[in-house]
């Protein structure tokens, strides 16, 4: 054989083994979700701040997905509600190598989302205060009962917690009207998307999605059936 037919059938090789290395299936990436309570970490005396931080160590991450804006979390913004930034989540960042990815939309989407969501809400309270305080109460009692149901982390985590979510979601949408489901679907949608990425740039690791408890539900149940993504069982893996 000559040296020509040589580096041609080599060619010919390699190219064959590279076509196959880009069509081997990617290895999918595991997704945690792990539900997080902003202010009321200090009123759920099972899950406090530093119980958080327990469990996201628990978990064992390669890259986070955090609750807050792109610009906020470059400058280490303070956050008024979502205090496990500030007290847990950027204090970790500082000793270890976590990829991060902020799920929160910069503006103007941001604006574009929050906004019709925003005032679907204030016509809701306007147009139906009777119905508006009623949900409120039944929003407070609702809590009431998941704070004396949160006895350990796992427990926020676990199918009762995703349920009770769910259900408030449908009669909130139900009483607020279609700006109020878009603009939650819209938020979530967001999320779902910067995860995904997160997914595909990080094939087999693992990705744990800090978020608040009421997007817990809507997250696992699409999760469940992204390609490239293993949902872990996050109230299992807590419990262990």
């Amino acid at each position: 054989m000559t040296d020509e037919a040589m580096r041609f059938l080599l060619g010919v090789l390699l190219s064959g083994m590279m076509l196959a290395a880009n069509a081997a299936p990617r290895e999918p990436a595991e997704v945690a979700v792990l539900a997080a309570l902003h202010r009321m970490h200090a009123e759920v005396p099972a899950y406090p701040a530093s119980a958080l931080e327990a469990a996201i160590l628990r978990l064992q991450p390669d890259v986070l997905c955090i609750e807050v804006r792109p610009d906020r979390f470059a400058g280490r913004a303070p956050e008024a509600n979502k205090i496990e930034y500030p007290e847990v989540v950027y204090p970790l960042l500082e000793s270890r190598p976590y990829r991060v990815y902020p799920m929160e939309p910069e503006n103007p989407l941001y604006d574009r989302i929050g906004a019709p969501y925003m005032a679907a809400s204030r016509a809701f309270h306007e147009a139906q205060p009777e119905a508006a305080a009623a949900f409120a109460a039944y929003g407070k009692a609702m809590y009431a009962a998941l704070q004396a149901y949160w006895t350990s982390p796992a427990r926020v985590n676990d199918a009762v917690t995703d349920q009770l979510m769910r259900a408030k979601h449908a009669l909130q949408e139900a009483l607020v009207g279609e700006g109020e489901r878009a603009g939650w679907e819209a938020w979530n949608a967001h999320f779902l998307q910067v995860i995904t990425r997160a997914a595909e740039e990080n094939p087999g690791k693992r990705i744990v999605v800090v978020v608040g408890a009421e997007h817990g539900y809507w997250l696992r149940e699409r999760l469940a059936q992204a390609p490239g993504i293993r949902l872990l069982d996050t109230a299992a893996l807590l419990s262990e």
